[in-house]
């Protein structure tokens, strides 16, 4: 970074420390102020004095003791109306011993809060990954919480696992953990250049980069004018990033000539997530305190300058080709928690950094928890101008994901999610879809946003996929916003190529109703160079 980009980095840390660690004073330990009498204890459960005579959860589940898919531990109904259209930490001291990994991430020690909304949707905050021997580990859940506020449970203890675990001083308090990077009026609206105000709307896919031409050549051809380019690389070989870009770059006047823009962003970032870090060795345990689904960037400054190092790299390669529309700084951040370097700061000063060197490029923001929709009411907006603001959709994840990793074997057995239909307990149809993305549609309409879904998908052998799809791109139609689809011949099972069924393992005969709902959308695209087909 030069200096003056130096300078502001160290101004907009000095001022996120300031802001970030003022919050209000935490409730007294939930396990003391509420009667043991208010929590539902389960099996393997007790309640237990410590030396300081704090009230702790104790939760003990031999080898040999039955369990099912449920926690076992304390479950407490949560009344947050104090708390309405606030962000909380909920957090608590928690031991283990002998608590076994397991494939099934939330098979763990369980800090857990389940929201239900008025429309029945279930939204859960949770720990993941929690296992082994460990002692004093201070656990956190960030939640914004909605108005209305919803039914909110709390558990504590082990989800379908065995092993020994003690909680106490567990709190509740009131924190922004997302304070913004650079404060804005509270009238503050989005800035476009007359360009992008005049750019016809940008219907595509995501694709690799190690994609073939042909690929792209077929997308065109289905009428897609627009490819979120993944720019698959090894952090701890950096001559992985430059072979990657020179492939990019001497793709660019055949993307050019099939009246394609790209949108790059990286595969990886660099430092990786704690549960699945990038360089070997790294012992996640050792992450105390930090949900293991957080970028490491977010807590060490180390990889936050390679991730900045990288998009200037990038900037600098790309600067003024007409066929980059734009760079997505950061896929799918999942802050929870406290940190030392906010989602959203991160972004910030990569856009910055990019800025430096292509003044008007925009800039594609994602929001947080996995670029949810339910992240955009605590979302803010950046004093930059063309800035895109990105969400992912895949509401509900129980029909979308069905069957991928161990719940295919309910899919070998004929255990089917549809849509519409009832999903986890909630019936879902356009209507219900409309509504998990209105926090996005408020943000935009606040703050007069360009809003981009950067991905969107749904198993193939989902029964209503094909309705599903047609849902979702009708509604990306009414509020506005371009798109891209996941993926374009990446994986089998979310390509519109494949078949329904599961078992089928080449691309159909004849296209798919997957296929044939987004290629009737690809076909209203206009040509982003010309505004002509």
């Amino acid at each position: 970074m030069n200096r003056r980009q130096k300078n502001l980095y160290l101004c907009v840390l000095t001022m996120f420390c300031v802001v970030g660690l003022a919050g209000k004073t935490p409730e007294k330990n939930f396990l003391e102020k509420t009667s043991n009498q208010s929590w539902n204890l389960t099996e393997y459960a007790s309640w237990t004095r410590l030396p300081d005579g704090e009230t702790a959860l104790r939760i003990r589940i031999a080898p040999q003791d039955p369990i099912r898919d449920f926690t076992y531990g304390a479950h407490l109904k949560l009344d947050l109306s104090r708390y309405k259209g606030k962000q909380i930490v909920i957090s608590a001291n928690i031991s283990a011993k002998n608590v076994p990994s397991n494939p099934k991430s939330h098979c763990c020690v369980k800090l857990m809060l389940m929201h239900r909304d008025n429309a029945g949707i279930r939204y859960t905050a949770s720990s993941t990954g929690l296992w082994g021997t460990f002692e004093n580990r201070r656990e956190e859940l960030g939640f914004f919480v909605p108005d209305p506020v919803g039914e909110n449970t709390l558990l504590v203890g082990i989800q379908n696992n065995r092993g020994e675990v003690l909680v106490s001083d567990l709190k509740i308090e009131e924190q922004d953990l997302y304070p913004p990077p650079v404060p804005v009026p509270e009238n503050f609206r989005c800035e476009y250049s007359d360009e992008l105000r005049s750019l016809p709307p940008l219907r595509g896919a995501g694709l690799r980069s190690i994609s073939s031409l042909q690929d792209a050549r077929d997308l065109a051809k289905e009428g897609a004018n627009l490819i979120r380019w993944w720019i698959r690389w090894d952090p701890e070989k950096p001559e992985t990033l430059d072979r990657a870009l020179d492939r990019l770059e001497a793709f660019l006047p055949e993307y050019r000539k099939l009246h394609i823009k790209l949108i790059p962003v990286l595969n990886t970032i660099p430092g990786g997530r704690y549960h699945k870090p990038v360089r070997l060795g790294i012992n996640p345990d050792n992450a105390k305190g930090r949900s293991l689904n957080n970028y490491r960037l977010f807590f060490e400054k180390q990889y936050l300058d390679k991730y900045l190092n990288v998009w200037e790299k990038i900037a600098r390669r790309f600067k003024g080709s007409p066929v980059i529309h734009g760079y997505s700084v950061m896929n799918e951040p999942s802050q929870s928690g406290r940190v030392v370097y906010d989602y959203l700061l991160c972004q910030y000063l990569a856009a910055k950094a990019i800025r430096e060197i292509d003044p008007d490029i925009p800039v594609f923001i994602a929001a947080n928890n996995w670029d949810k929709p339910d992240a955009f009411p605590y979302l803010k907006p950046l004093p930059l101008k063309n800035i895109y603001y990105e969400v992912h959709m895949y509401d509900p994840y129980a029909y979308t994901h069905q069957g991928v990793g161990t719940t295919i074997e309910n899919i070998k057995k004929g255990k089917y999610f549809v849509y519409p239909g009832k999903i986890g307990g909630s019936f879902y149809n356009r209507a219900t879809l409309r509504n998990i993305l209105q926090p996005v549609v408020d943000f935009q309409k606040k703050y007069g946003a360009k809003i981009y879904c950067g991905e969107f998908s749904v198993i193939r052998w989902a029964p209503g996929a094909a309705q599903y799809l047609e849902d979702l791109c009708s509604i990306f139609e009414e509020l506005g916003w371009d798109w891209a689809y996941h993926c374009y011949r990446e994986w089998e099972n979310w390509s519109f190529e494949y078949p329904d069924s599961f078992q089928e393992k080449t691309p159909a005969k004849s296209p798919t109703a997957r296929h044939l709902v987004l290629r009737k959308y690809w076909k209203r695209n206009a040509s982003p160079y010309t505004g002509r087909k």
